[in-house]
């Protein structure tokens, strides 16, 4: 240090300015909501549960069907196989669903920013742009409209205002919607307001949301194949049941036949996980799902700025209720 100078006190380098929130992170206190959601959507397969463990501690199955200590084994770690590679396609098909979100997200701001780029500042383009920046919003709402059969009342609310704006009836479907974007682009360019690079750059962006909307709807329309998820569940109860009479013919103790049963039940619930993540676009906004309704509130609010204000629904960032 310079003589005569003084010394500066050393700042923590790890500001928070608490303006952006923080990653969305399950609490431990949300671990019982997580909980009680698996229950709920389980409820029968635990029913089941509880009916073939009475009728096993009461010997009114059959014991022989136990089979040697071997075969349970092999046939767990064949259960265990096939779960295991079923979750892992179940989780895929969950974040590639997540990526291509984003993708939608990333197109409708470059979206945005191409049209402010390039129609003609001669000219007053404020009417067309907010017409254009308001049929891409239309479109991610009715994307998720259509990918989860579902909305909420103010929501549904919205996008027909936005419907209303652009002079299109409210059931306008997403095809539609992405024709129209066409041939407003068309209209652009033959009106002078863009020139051939702008109208190609804004097909382009046009192209990669149809491309990522694609996407999704492959993923809303093919699950995994039917005769895999009854394979692996048919598979997962007859393991669960020869576990049941395994530890009731080796164990005598009560404590021990209760531990089989909450084995067979944490074995059940990995398999069904695994279902319920396979669909991305569930209308309950639990933790199974996408936080859709999240993802077109920002892109709208980016968009449209102060036009989403009266929107009542709420964005949240707890991955446990995610609407």
């Amino acid at each position: 240090m310079i003589a005569g100078e003084r010394e500066l006190p050393r700042q923590n380098p790890m500001i928070d300015l608490g303006d952006y929130g923080h990653p969305p992170a399950v609490r431990r206190q949300d671990y019982g909501v997580v909980l009680l959601k698996l229950v709920w959507r389980m409820r029968f397969d635990l029913l089941l549960l509880l009916l073939i463990s009475v009728l096993v501690a009461n010997g009114l199955v059959p014991s022989g069907w136990t089979g040697s200590a071997s075969a349970v084994r092999i046939l767990g770690i064949a259960a265990s196989i096939f779960i295991g590679f079923r979750n892992t396609q179940a989780i895929g098909r969950w974040w590639e669903a997540r990526k291509l979100w984003g993708s939608v997200v990333n197109v409708s701001r470059e979206w945005a920013d191409s049209l402010r780029a390039h129609l003609d500042s001669s000219r007053p383009p404020g009417r067309l742009e907010r017409k254009l920046l308001r049929l891409q919003v239309a479109t991610v709402w009715q994307l998720n409209f259509q990918l989860r059969n579902f909305w909420h009342r103010d929501l549904r609310a919205f996008q027909d205002q936005l419907l209303k704006d652009l002079k299109l009836p409210s059931n306008t479907s997403l095809r539609q919607l992405g024709a129209l974007r066409g041939v407003w682009i068309g209209d652009l360019h033959r009106q002078g307001f863009v020139d051939g690079f702008g109208r190609m750059q804004l097909m382009t962006i046009g192209n990669a949301c149809t491309d990522a909307i694609g996407g999704l709807e492959r993923i809303r329309n093919t699950p995994l194949p039917a005769s895999y998820d009854v394979f692996v569940r048919l598979l997962s109860w007859f393991f669960g049941v020869l576990l049941l009479l395994y530890f009731h013919d080796l164990e005598p103790n009560s404590h021990a036949r209760v531990g089989g049963v909450v084995i067979v039940m944490l074995f059940l619930m990995a398999e069904r996980i695994g279902a319920y993540v396979e669909g991305p676009f569930d209308a309950d906004g639990s933790s199974f799902s996408l936080p859709i309704d999240s993802i077109c509130l920002t892109i709208s609010h980016d968009l449209l700025d102060h036009a989403t204000e009266h929107v009542q629904h709420l964005k949240s960032s707890d991955p446990v209720r995610w609407t």
